[in-house]
């Protein structure tokens, strides 16, 4: 056992799965069913599972195009815990150049942007979707953390 997993069991923190991804965009197509296999253990409602699966292929899609330029060879991982009952943690851990999301400013209301400048926007559905959403910079890279309620996704701040 790692001193990583000691500390989560020291902690009481189940750790449940974890998805390796290489640093393709085909390696998208695995994350759905991995998550689907999540939400039926633990039974989310669909607006959980949904909000879980768009801000997963959010963060790993950003990782893949943006940290990893969509150069080969790179990997990020993907771990779900169960910190609480009905509370449900995934932590995505990539070795990319270090970026926080959480300090890129607020865009402006979907219909007062731009149309040529529209990116941006995953970042402001992670924000939405997620109950919590935390960064930590790591020693050669990045651990975004991702929190859901069990009983459903907050998506009124969009």
């Amino acid at each position: 056992m790692t001193s990583n997993e000691m500390e989560r069991a020291g902690n009481g923190v189940e750790d449940l799965d974890e998805l390796t991804l290489g640093s393709r965009l085909s390696e998208l197509e695995r994350l759905p069913g991995w998550i689907d296999a999540i939400a039926a253990r633990f039974g989310f409602t669909e607006n959980t599972r949904f909000a879980v699966q768009l801000c997963l292929e959010e963060a790993v899609s950003n990782v893949i195009r943006h940290g990893y330029a969509n150069q080969d060879g790179q990997f990020l991982t993907v771990q779900c815990t169960e910190p609480h009952e009905g509370y449900v943690v995934f932590t995505v851990e990539d070795n990319a150049a270090p970026f926080n999301p959480l300090e890129s400013a607020a865009l402006p209301a979907v219909g007062d942007q731009d149309p040529s400048d529209l990116g941006g926007q995953g970042i402001r559905l992670m924000r939405g979707f997620a109950d919590t959403l935390e960064y930590e910079a790591k020693a050669g890279g990045n651990r975004l953390i991702l929190g859901f309620s069990n009983a459903g996704a907050n998506a009124g701040d969009l």
